[in-house]
């Protein structure tokens, strides 16, 4: 009984996500209610979604944790850490290239754009849970790689924010904006083009 209790609590709380995506997605953060939700997650009662999150910020960000995989880098760097820097740039561009492969995560790239113009706070929000963390992760395997000597010294934590400004960069023109050139750039060629550019910088002379 206590197994079967445990998953309808997992499977209500995985519907009220979807149900908050598909919503969020029509009205955006700020105009979306608890009620709204509730509708969509097939008419449940609005004071259930207090039992799985704190409140509607709470929500939100556990819709991004749950669907960035590549965050996952930021909790095992052992995964990253020792391998040379083209190995392990790579793995992460193709991870975080990897998230849009996911149903619905496109559509929570654009509720982002979206919501980050009108009303900072959301970004403040997606930064303060999840930027941070693997920036941080990011900057502190570049510093590995200076002191390895495979990259010269510089400012990681900046390198760390161009490495994965190009990538933010190339997947809104191609999922927000659908701008042809950069749909027609496979994840492979991106990857590649992106790495070429920012070791050329980087490596010792």
């Amino acid at each position: 009984m206590a197994n079967s209790e445990e998953q309808e609590n997992v499977d209500r709380r995985q519907q009220i996500l979807e149900a908050a995506l598909k919503v969020f997605s029509v009205k955006g953060f700020h105009k979306a209610t608890n009620k709204d939700i509730a509708q969509a997650a097939g008419g449940i009662s609005p004071g259930l979604i207090y039992w799985y999150f704190k409140d509607k910020e709470d929500l939100f960000l556990s819709l991004i944790r749950e669907r960035g995989t590549v965050f996952d880098l930021a909790d095992h760097p052992e995964r990253v850490m020792n391998l040379p820097p083209r190995a392990g740039l790579a793995l992460v561009g193709r991870t975080y290239l990897s998230i849009f492969q996911v149903p619905g995560n496109v559509a929570l790239l654009r509720i982002l754009v979206g919501e980050i113009t009108r009303f900072p706070q959301v970004g403040e929000m997606f930064f303060r849970v999840v930027g941070r963390r693997f920036l941080d992760f990011l900057s502190q395997y570049l510093q590995h790689c200076v002191e390895r000597g495979e990259l010269r010294p510089h400012d990681t934590m900046i390198a760390a924010r161009s490495f994965l400004g190009m990538f933010v960069a190339n997947v809104v023109a191609r999922e927000v904006f659908r701008q042809p050139e950069a749909v027609a750039v496979s994840n492979e060629q991106l990857v590649a083009t992106v790495i070429d550019i920012f070791i050329g910088g980087l490596e010792p002379c």
